[in-house]
């Protein structure tokens, strides 16, 4: 790509100026990626996360934390901390919204090219496990979570190329930088559970195996 702005020999950063999504960014692999983007110079991590209830109620009593964010806010505060201690100059932002409604997705997108004029980087690594037998899901948990985890790269990989076409000039903010030519890139997580199934808290979990094997 011919753009003095875009190189992977920057000496601030290759990813200097880039406006990113990482949906699942509390979780500890949506935290290193985010800790990663930052160290490459992103002057904007967006964090989405959507309560746990609102896609797959039954698995509240499970006590499952690791499955995505139980609120908005859940760790952003110290995410954002932890990442503006190594790197000052990346705003990271906790963005509440359903990773799998369609309007949620354009309207985070509409934000972004509202605040900042451009998107770069959208990984989709969000997850939800669902009850951990096959006899304690119902026919809901299953179609909720799987639209939480289909879903949400789905409409990543629908709407994130038109926002990442937008170029912009220099903006006014820490690690601003001008985009003159159309580029992005769209990551999507996935598990090993799609080929090898397995445990998790020494319980089968039917729907997390499903679901990944859907996403490959």
């Amino acid at each position: 790509m011919d753009s003095e702005y875009f190189s992977p020999y920057r000496p601030d950063g290759k990813l200097y100026g880039f406006i990113c999504v990482v949906t699942g960014a509390t979780q500890p692999v949506g935290k290193a990626i985010t800790l990663e983007l930052a160290a490459h110079g992103a002057a904007c991590i967006y964090g989405p996360s959507t309560p746990i209830e609102d896609m797959c109620p039954s698995v509240i009593h499970l006590n499952l934390p690791e499955s995505c964010s139980r609120s908005p806010s859940d760790n952003y505060t110290q995410l954002a901390d932890e990442v503006n201690k190594e790197y000052p100059n990346t705003k990271v932002i906790g963005y509440p919204y359903n990773v799998a409604n369609e309007e949620a997705t354009l309207a985070l997108i509409d934000d972004i090219l509202n605040a900042w004029g451009r998107l770069d980087v959208w990984v989709s690594s969000s997850g939800l496990l669902g009850p951990p037998s096959i006899e304690a899901t119902t026919p809901a948990d299953l179609q909720n979570c799987f639209e939480a985890n289909s879903m949400a790269p789905f409409f990543a990989l629908k709407y994130g190329p038109p926002a990442m076409a937008k170029t912009t000039s220099k903006g006014n903010y820490p690690n601003a930088a001008p985009k003159d030519q159309k580029y992005g890139s769209i990551i999507v997580v996935s598990s090993v559970a799609s080929t090898y199934g397995g445990k998790r808290y020494t319980s089968p979990n039917p729907i997390f195996t499903l679901k990944r094997e859907a996403q490959e």
